[in-house]
């Protein structure tokens, strides 16, 4: 009978698991509801409202990216009315009125620093924040992160416009977000660079720092990165033209041939050591003998007796390859060593991709005289970027001391309070005072008198070197000059590369002078 018919225990026991089958089904349930009404509920609830409607998105919704003044370096609003006349196109069957908002124009041709912001994609959609794609847009991607605003109207299933509800505006209002980022750019002097630069450098870039503190107020490369096309969106062919341009190259951070801007780091080691001249000086008969080749001056100029002031203002060849040998033979390590205190060969850690760290020869690099020549003249394995050019002569103006380049000054909220700072850093010196001071007096006699004149001007003393440095197989060369002037009792230090320059064109140096005089203008007028 037991195999018929169930005790009443069995049962019980089948009663309390059915129940709490039932009970744990139920907290499942309810588990579920509560996740998709209360924890998920907004997201879903704003997905939903999202999909009856129709939005035009008029804010990014993104922080933005400043001056050292708080000025906007790539944004600017403007007061706009969104009404169904203005946005024909946008929806269909629009109800009467309008709304008045303040507008983002995220990017535009008046955009400045591109290759320092960086840039987005505009969004689509409220729903539909875009992230940063290159420069300080990416790095801080987390600090800008916003949600678009938008105005929209909502549709029926037949995306047809409901009446009667008119244009709704949908924006976030978070208290703190999104963040703004402050640089060290100085709104000016970006503009006058690259207002000077994009009719003289097709190809190339200028990188302008503050020498004291190592501040970059300016840096530009060229082509200029049109942000503002590529936030709307381009297609593949537009993308491969652009590509094939180089414009999304940021050549402030790209490593080149220095040319006769290295010479510069060899007169400081000379200095630096102690290294007596050659006796009775060193003579140039327009070429120097090395092995079997000969390296020639430039045009093959004969500068005759020469000491190294003299040779640095003529940028004499065989001089500073006769140097080099001279340096080697007491320290093998001694030129690269003084370029290591120039931090040349190392990137700057400025919060951009893409940068390049250089190249700086080491002894076991040089095995055999032509190497060291080709080092002794800024060729063959050497390779710094405009940026590093431009804070080894911040070291020379500031009296031999590193600097740190400093891009980014702090973070702040959307009420102008200090999320994060970034102070600079203030680093040992370097060289000997006696070294700096004969050094400066040599780059401003290079300058004044020497193959880098075109520099010079009326409105300012500047100190600094030029350079060419010439490329296998081509009819161009890369024109530099790296230097400083105090204008205002504040001193700049800048580099000026030009890619792929051609005889009869503005050289770096002249391209210097121009934006210079500008900067000193300017100040004059403040």
């Amino acid at each position: 009978m037991r195999g018929v018919f169930m005790s009443k225990n069995d049962r019980q026991i089948r009663i309390v698991v059915f129940l709490s089958f039932l009970a744990l089904a139920f907290l499942l349930s309810f588990g579920k509801v509560f996740y998709l009404q209360v924890i998920k509920g907004e997201k879903f609830a704003a997905a939903a409202v999202a999909q009856r409607t129709a939005a035009f998105v008029y804010d990014s919704g993104r922080g933005d990216i400043l001056d050292r003044e708080g000025r906007k370096l790539h944004s600017r609003e403007v007061k706009q009315v969104y009404s169904p006349e203005t946005m024909t196109g946008s929806f269909t069957r629009l109800p009467a009125g309008g709304l008045n908002v303040m507008s983002e124009i995220r990017y535009s041709e008046d955009s400045l620093a591109s290759h320092v912001t960086g840039y987005i994609k505009k969004p689509r959609s409220p729903l539909q924040p875009q992230g940063g794609i290159c420069g300080l847009e990416r790095t801080f991607n987390q600090e800008l992160w916003g949600m678009p605003a938008a105005i929209g109207v909502i549709v029926d299933a037949k995306k047809e416009v409901v009446p009667g509800i008119g244009l709704l505006k949908w924006e976030s209002n978070h208290f703190f977000r999104p963040y703004d980022v402050m640089t060290t750019i100085d709104f000016d002097l970006q503009k006058i660079v690259e207002d000077t630069g994009k009719s003289l450098i097709k190809k190339g870039a200028v990188a302008v720092l503050e020498a004291e503190s190592g501040d970059i107020l300016a840096m530009a490369s060229f082509p200029r990165l049109p942000v503002e096309k590529l936030y709307g969106g381009l297609t593949n062919e537009d993308m491969k033209n652009m590509e094939g341009d180089g414009v999304f190259l940021n050549r402030a951070l790209r490593q080149y041939a220095p040319g006769s801007v290295f010479k510069t780091v060899l007169a400081a080691a000379a200095l630096e050591k102690g290294l007596p001249e050659v006796p009775g000086l060193f003579v140039c008969d327009g070429s120097y003998e090395l092995g079997n080749s000969a390296v020639k001056c430039i045009h093959g100029t004969a500068h005759g007796v020469l000491d190294l002031p003299a040779a640095l203002a003529a940028s004499c060849n065989g001089y500073f390859i006769n140097l080099a040998q001279r340096l080697w033979e007491e320290d093998e390590s001694s030129i690269s060593e003084m370029a290591g205190r120039f931090k040349l060969g190392r990137v700057s850690g400025i919060p951009l991709g893409g940068e390049m760290p250089g190249y700086i020869p080491v002894p076991e690099d040089i095995r055999y005289g032509g190497d060291l020549a080709n080092m002794a003249i800024g060729q063959g394995l050497v390779a710094v970027s405009p940026l590093q050019l431009a804070r080894l002569m911040a070291m020379i103006a500031n009296g031999g001391r590193t600097v740190y380049p400093r891009l980014v000054m702090k973070i702040t909220d959307k009420n102008g309070s200090t999320v994060r700072n970034y102070p600079s850093q203030y680093g040992p010196r370097v060289l000997k005072g006696e070294t700096v001071e004969k050094l400066q007096k040599m780059l401003q006699t290079v300058v004044s008198e020497g193959t880098a004149a075109s520099a010079n001007s009326p409105l300012y003393r500047a100190a600094g070197k030029s350079g060419t440095a010439e490329l296998d197989g081509v009819d161009f060369s890369h024109s530099w000059f790296a230097g400083y002037v105090n204008i205002d009792n504040n001193t700049l230090a800048a580099a000026v590369f030009i890619e792929e320059w051609r005889p009869g064109r503005e050289t770096a140096s002249a391209v210097f002078r121009q934006i210079m005089e500008k900067i000193a203008a300017f100040g004059t007028k403040k």
